[in-house]
């Protein structure tokens, strides 16, 4: 499935939520508007054009229109047809890309106290397809209360229904991508993290899971961008971080509690991972724990 890549932050506003039952023989008017519009049909078919491309909505299907593309309905909806739609202010998308494509696993940096702008993030929406609605409807019909019943209270609220709304649409898209490689790449992650205090070794990985180093390297570093060596480091030194902050253990002990057996080895590594050396890292920290 084809999904929208959009940057957080900022997350996406909620700008109105509504319910339709469209009138036989009536059509969506043409418009192009600067939000996106988001159309879930629960019962019955709607048709909808978005730049000379047509779409068929039927039940439990979902269809993201796009800000500044200009749409219009291609057709009435049979009678009986039910729709809920979505208004949304946030930048146009990225990119579209595959589902397939997206490093769902990659490893996004660790915050620090240190950091005063939030990192480079991104969601997903799916652009048109099948969704499993299960969890989406109760939300929908929630956020329709609040919305009809608007005062400062429930604004707060409303906007937080739209992160489940987005959590959900985004674990549906996750759902689809389930290739061998995918669930692979999962295990692999699973095991370094289950092995991050002993030492990595190729031989072990390719044992454990009775695949070539090659193949396997190949699984993670597609969806995560890492090859395995360099995802156990990743995870290491973010444990090593977390001691060197939270406790006062000497770093030997430290280095070896992580699964490194040359002192010297993990000290590029740590270096290379946060630009400091780690007496550094810890002496930035040790007046500024709460």
């Amino acid at each position: 499935m084809d999904c929208l890549e959009l940057q957080i932050p900022h997350m996406p506003h909620l700008m109105t939520v509504g319910f339709s039952k469209p009138a036989k023989g009536s059509l969506h008017y043409e418009r192009s508007f600067p939000l996106y519009d988001i159309l879930i049909v629960k019962k019955g078919t709607f048709y909808m054009t978005e730049d000379d491309i047509p779409y068929e909505i039927n039940e439990n299907e979902l269809l993201v229109l796009e800000p500044f593309r200009r749409h219009w309905g291609h057709l009435p909806s049979p009678e009986g047809t039910e729709v809920y739609y979505l208004h949304l202010m946030h930048a146009p998308p990225l990119r579209t890309v595959s589902a397939d494509d997206v490093q769902w696993t990659a490893v996004s940096p660790t915050p620090t106290y240190r950091d005063l702008e939030p990192s480079k993030q991104m969601m997903y929406l799916p652009k048109f397809g099948h969704i499993e609605m299960a969890e989406l409807y109760p939300i929908l019909d929630q956020m329709l209360v609040l919305k009809n019943r608007f005062s400062l209270e429930n604004q707060l609220p409303l906007q937080a229904l739209l992160g489940q709304f987005f959590v959900i649409l985004q674990k549906n898209l996750r759902a689809q991508t389930n290739s061998r490689s995918q669930k692979l790449s999962e295990q692999i992650i699973n095991y370094l993290y289950m092995t991050s205090d002993t030492p990595f070794r190729l031989d072990d990985l390719s044992k454990r899971f009775n695949f070539h180093i090659d193949y396997l390297s190949k699984c993670l570093k597609k969806h995560t961008g890492m090859t395995p060596l360099q995802y156990a480091n990743r995870i290491k030194i973010e444990r090593a971080k977390a001691l060197l902050y939270n406790t006062d253990k000497p770093l030997k002990e430290i280095v070896s509690q992580v699964g490194f057996t040359d002192y010297n080895y993990f000290l590029r590594v740590f270096r290379q991972h946060t630009g400091i050396s780690p007496a550094k890292y810890r002496s930035g920290y040790v007046n500024n724990r709460i």
